[in-house]
């Protein structure tokens, strides 16, 4: 084992002078010892190999897969994946939002921006939104389902007083409080020039099209309370629904791919 360390000492000395031995390496021919030879595609790290199980194929090399302690105490203990897109997708799904008039504490009403879900249990309301309110929140333990089994709890609730800036409707409801409900809605800004909205109606949330931040959830108990008879469609576009808080938009939305 001696002589075969000192014979690759030597031929590390031979190339550090430029003067490299007369040996050939066997697998690519170059000016090198053959000990010293590394595959190119082997100086990259290949995410495919991340079993560290040796060659069952006889075709490899041995390798010795324990790590030594430095090496364990460097070695990531998790790896995490992320998949992009290229581009925006082709169409999108958009909700229906509504801007609604919330009472303050005070008295006063402020505009607050609603997303309207026919598929909530409950309603819920933005810890953020009740510290613009001034409203003092309930205690409670509410427990959360979502999609797959996704779970969250609500720790508290506050009652809040609704209406609407478009007609005499208001309610009285109860919200469980989140600190957030979900992310901007829509995702991106929507190009709506091609979508015929007719000038002669009033909209339930006039920068429906907007990115925004969603302060309340009313659910379904209220959705089709709030639903008129007023219904216009036009196909590959959204759906037009009168509400007793102005006409919302929701469903498949035309987006133009950007790379």
């Amino acid at each position: 084992m001696s002589s075969s360390l000192n014979s690759v000492l030597i031929v590390c000395k031979y190339i550090l002078e430029d003067t490299c031995s007369k040996e050939v390496c066997r697998q690519c021919n170059s000016r090198h010892h053959t000990l010293l030879h590394f595959d190119k595609q082997h100086q990259h790290y290949d995410a495919r190999s991340v079993n560290n199980n040796p060659p069952t194929n006889g075709k490899g090399p041995s390798t010795n897969n324990k790590l030594t302690a430095n090496e364990q105490n460097s070695a990531p203990t998790e790896v995490n994946t992320y998949c992009t897109f290229k581009g925006k997708p082709q169409n999108q799904v958009l909700l229906a939002t509504a801007i609604v008039e919330l009472r303050k504490k005070s008295g006063r009403y402020i505009p607050c921006r609603a997303l309207l879900d026919s598929a909530s249990q409950s309603h819920f309301i933005t810890e953020r939104c009740v510290q613009r309110l001034r409203l003092s929140k309930t205690q409670t333990h509410s427990s959360i389902q979502g999609i797959i089994n996704s779970s969250a709890v609500a720790n508290h609730c506050v009652s809040i007083h609704m209406r609407s800036r478009h007609t005499d409707w208001h309610d009285s409801l109860n919200c469980a409080v989140l600190s957030d409900i979900t992310g901007t809605t829509p995702a991106t800004k929507l190009d709506t020039s091609s979508w015929g909205i007719p000038t002669d109606i009033k909209l339930a949330d006039e920068n429906f099209n907007l990115p925004g931040d969603t302060d309340l959830l009313l659910g379904a108990d209220l959705f089709y309370e709030m639903l008129r008879s007023g219904k216009r469609t036009r196909p590959g576009y959204p759906v037009l629904q009168e509400t007793v808080l102005g006409s919302t938009l929701s469903g498949t939305t035309p987006v133009i791919t950007s790379q």
